[in-house]
């Protein structure tokens, strides 16, 4: 009898602990939330590569069944959506960009000096790190089509500070 008490007091536990929702936080009147970031390139397999070897980023289930697409996971249900294309005319700023959060910061800009991959701050010094005014570090880096993407340390401090 002590264990079943035991199991069912578990199981009502875990019914109600928090749960990582899908698709992050829905948000707004209509629960808007963030599902896929879309980028067109030139090479479809060099653009890959660099996802994965500098991001570590893995590869999903394609639902279009279009070989001239990757989807790769950036988490909880979001992803990172790559579709050749036969002219990927990218200009943008670095104002512009796909932003992703690191739990080991230091580890990754490692990587990327290990790597010899091009980084920048904000500003466009080479291969340094920058803090923004709200005591993030990051870093800028460019995918082969010239598209942003800025890698910073917000997800540990928010973890640090939502622990306080």
């Amino acid at each position: 009898m002590r264990t079943l008490l035991c199991l069912g007091i578990t199981l009502l536990a875990l019914s109600c602990s928090p749960k990582i929702a899908p698709f992050g936080e829905a948000n707004g009147a209509y629960g808007a939330s963030f599902d896929h970031y879309a980028i067109n390139v030139t090479d479809l397999d060099r653009s890959a590569e660099f996802y994965m070897h500098t991001f570590a980023l893995d590869t999903i289930y394609n639902g279009t069944g279009n070989d001239r697409r990757v989807w790769m996971s950036l988490g909880e249900g979001m992803a990172l959506h790559i579709i050749e294309t036969d002219r990927a005319d990218v200009t943008t700023t670095k104002g512009v960009h796909l932003c992703m959060a690191v739990n080991d910061f230091a580890g990754f800009v490692q990587h990327l000096r290990d790597e010899n991959i091009a980084f920048e701050t904000w500003t466009g010094e080479k291969m340094k790190s920058n803090k923004r005014p709200d005591g993030v570090q990051q870093v800028y880096v460019q995918d082969p089509d010239g598209y942003w993407i800025e890698v910073n340390d917000n997800r540990m401090l928010w973890e640090k500070n939502r622990a306080k």
